[in-house]
């Protein structure tokens, strides 16, 4: 495991797993600050010299914090200030591997992890912030969601749907189809499931082990209620909806924040984090 999330040492402790949503490249006010190395990095990822890209695409402004005058990027022509102008489309940067640390380090900035004004404009921009429960909570939560998982093993029993024991279901480039968790469903995966194998293909689950799944106790809602037998499918999917609704209702009751993403990613930025006592 990597070293814990940096944004559990925040006034307002918080994880983030990047959604790639290119929001914090293009909502808010604000500007990217450069410094004198990061200049050489962005020109020759835009196959251009360092001196026309700090003609072209930089200029000097006053902080607005020390008044102090600082090197930053221009903003993109046209009226749109809060965007960055080296962005395509809405969420690809075109200088992604030689971006400025000022971006590199977004969004453990000292005014997010010192300030909570601060961090709640951070947190209104990227879908990738999400508060921390603490330990407590966490537990408390684990061990009702333990119990509705249980529930849910009786009404599938009652049901009797299908499983090949194929496989493909958790081959997402294979089967056409990618597995969606939230928070409280991940933190139950790896208190489990604390060791993560390294994922066999890219963006796969990392308890997908030659053909098996090794997290079958902690396996998040989506897992448990897909199975190919198509004459349940109906069945299935109501089932997944109405404890969907409860798993959220359980967040919501002990202080977890709305996430909803690939599990896979999930799960591996999870883990790098610490615990909040």
């Amino acid at each position: 495991m990597d070293r814990p999330d940096p944004g559990l040492e925040g006034v307002v402790p918080f994880r983030f797993a990047c959604q790639r949503s290119g929001r914090c490249c293009r909502v808010g006010a604000g500007y990217v600050w450069l410094r004198p190395e990061d200049l050489l990095p962005l020109a020759e990822a835009l196959s251009m010299g360092q001196e026309g890209f700090v003609r072209e695409h930089t200029r000097w402004v006053p902080d607005p914090r020390t008044g102090e005058l600082r090197l930053a990027l221009r903003e993109l022509p046209g009226g749109q200030a809060d965007r960055c102008r080296l962005l395509l489309g809405n969420n690809d940067c075109s200088v992604y591997e030689a971006r400025p640390k000022h971006c590199r380090d977004f969004p453990y900035w000292p005014s997010v992890l010192e300030d909570g004004a601060g961090f709640e404009r951070a947190r209104q921009v990227c879908p990738g912030i999400t508060p921390e429960p603490r330990a407590e909570q966490r537990e408390r939560a684990m061990q009702a969601l333990r119990g509705l998982y249980e529930e849910l093993q009786l009404e599938l029993d009652a049901l009797q749907p299908r499983c090949s024991l194929s496989g493909l279901c958790c081959r997402f480039e294979e089967a056409g189809h990618e597995l969606f968790a939230g928070g409280l469903e991940t933190d139950l995966a790896l208190a489990e499931h604390p060791e993560l194998p390294e994922p066999e293909a890219e963006g796969r689950c990392p308890y997908h082990v030659a053909g098996r799944c090794t997290a079958r106790a902690g396996r998040p809602l989506a897992c448990r209620t897909y199975f190919c037998d198509e004459s349940k499918e109906d069945a299935l999917f109501e089932l997944h909806e109405r404890y969907l609704k409860r798993v959220r209702a359980i967040e919501a009751e002990h202080g977890y924040d709305r996430v909803y993403s690939r599990f896979p990613a999930l799960v591996q930025a999870y883990g790098r984090r610490g615990t909040v006592e």
